[in-house]
């Protein structure tokens, strides 16, 4: 049986930071119990099997956590009743069955002080599975190990509806392939942002990522600058030549942005790039070898294009490999307060401004269509943050506040004169306080549940009911 010796016991607070970046380190579920259920250490992979935040879990008890229906049954406790290893099978709360094994670690009086629990995929599941089923549950363990990394990657793309978290899970998976990828979506979408994270999610993350916006490029001066060009090749030409945006992207990834603007001729030269890896500068005669991942993007309908003759076919379907549709803004009402808030950090902290976003700033802004997407949001909030450092007149603003209310110092809760039945002034109450606790929170939404002492499924529901209301 495990012990621990009174000295380790000791040196355990000096040990736990090691003990924590360890953990984080493994890809199945650990977690680190006193012996009356409270959890000590953890990582990440357990609080999403869990769905529920790594901070959350920290602050828990596993019986708390049983009664609340995060999984089905703990045997940690059992272990540290009993004094000896505890197996048996659960069920998480995202509807993963796991073979859970909980190991009691005493000191050398024989006392419990600690009980490790980790989990894995019950193997006895695996066995007679049709290939289907497996295939189900190979896509869970991957979705986790993704999560497990979203979770950790500081510049993550925030994701709090169901659709965006779907485009995620399948970005990760894409990633991990060298596949050419189109990504469509209406201006403003995130195409680039998505293509970075492509890029840093897959094995080529080490090397460059080359953007280029087909749209801007001049029309006479696009080969060029995909291709490069050596000295003398034609009249304005460097003396020393120039390496091309195709080479510069070797062994790394090219992003070609707005790739609907390419003119016909070029495309033709880029299928050629495509289909044999190879690239020929302007006045040369030798074929450089070449190794990237390319990634395009649209906010056009390349299929239709192709029939309309503006877009070649050979190309589509060599580009077209694996499509990916990015939602507008406004089919993901439940991603605007996050990316507002988000935003709102970023610049408060970029400003040095203690200044916060008002309920009706919020309703505003859910209310709004968002034609220009996560861009146009992103002004906007932008926008609002560097006129609370003036003086606008009411003239000056009249139009902005019509659409966006307007950003206050101070609480959320402000006093007013409230009319209507009870029933009406506890539904307009609670809703402002559940704005002023997603700000409070930046917009996380399993923090703010925690906040609020509801389920994050309530908290959706709420939130759909309030956007539903306008």
């Amino acid at each position: 049986m495990p012990r621990v010796s009174k000295k380790t016991g000791r040196n355990y607070q000096l040990a736990k930071q090691n003990l924590g970046q360890i953990f984080d380190n493994l890809p199945d579920p650990i977690f680190v119990t006193d012996r009356h259920g409270n959890i000590l250490l953890s990582n990440s992979t357990t609080a999403l099997t869990l769905d529920i935040s790594l901070d959350q879990l920290l602050k828990s008890n596993v019986r708390d956590l049983v009664n609340k229906g995060y999984y089905t049954k703990s045997y940690a406790l059992e272990a540290a009743e009993k004094k000896c290893v505890v197996k048996g099978e659960l069920t998480t709360k995202l509807n993963i069955k796991q073979m859970s094994t909980s190991t009691p670690i005493m000191d050398e009086e024989g006392n419990v002080v600690l009980v490790l629990t980790t989990g894995r995929l019950a193997e006895a599941l695996e066995k007679g599975m049709s290939s289907e089923e497996l295939e189900s549950v190979n896509r869970r363990k991957r979705e986790i190990e993704y999560l497990r990394s979203y979770v950790l990657d500081k510049d993550s793309i925030v994701a709090e509806s169901k659709a965006m978290k779907q485009l995620l899970l399948q970005a990760h998976v894409v990633a991990q392939t060298d596949s050419s990828v189109v990504l469509y979506g209406e201006s403003g979408t995130g195409k680039e942002i998505l293509a970075k994270y492509l890029h840093r999610h897959s094995k080529r993350s080490a090397e460059a990522f080359i953007a280029v916006n087909c749209a801007t490029l001049p029309e006479h001066l696009v080969e060029s600058e995909l291709f490069g060009y050596e000295k003398g090749a034609f009249t304005g030409a460097s003396a020393d030549g120039k390496i091309g945006l195709f080479e510069a992207a070797h062994r790394g990834t090219l992003f070609l942005d707005e790739i609907a603007e390419l003119p016909l001729p070029l495309q033709a030269k880029l299928l050629r790039v495509l289909e044999t890896h190879e690239v020929r500068r302007l006045g040369s005669h030798v074929d450089r070898r070449l190794d990237f991942r390319l990634i395009a993007a649209t906010h056009k309908d390349l299929q239709k294009m192709t029939q309309e003759g503006t877009f070649r076919a050979d190309l589509f379907y060599r580009l077209n490999v694996i499509p990916v549709q990015i939602p507008p803004l406004r089919e993901r009402p439940a991603d605007i307060i996050a990316l507002a808030l988000n935003f709102f950090e970023k610049f408060k902290k970029k400003y040095g401004l203690e200044i916060q976003m008002s309920a009706e700033t919020l309703d505003s802004l859910q209310k709004h269509n968002w034609p220009g997407n996560v861009r146009e949001l992103r002004n906007v909030v932008e926008r609002l943050v560097i006129n609370s450092l003036q003086n606008y007149s009411s003239e000056d603003i009249d139009m902005e506040h019509q659409m966006l209310g307007s950003i206050t110092q101070g609480n959320y809760l402000q006093a007013a004169s409230y009319s209507g039945t009870l029933k009406e002034v506890i539904k307009s109450v609670e809703k402002q306080y559940i704005y002023q606790v997603l700000n409070e929170c930046g917009g996380r939404m399993g923090e703010a549940a925690d906040k609020l002492g509801i389920y994050r499924t309530v908290l959706y529901r709420k939130l759909k009911a309030i956007e539903q209301e306008i």
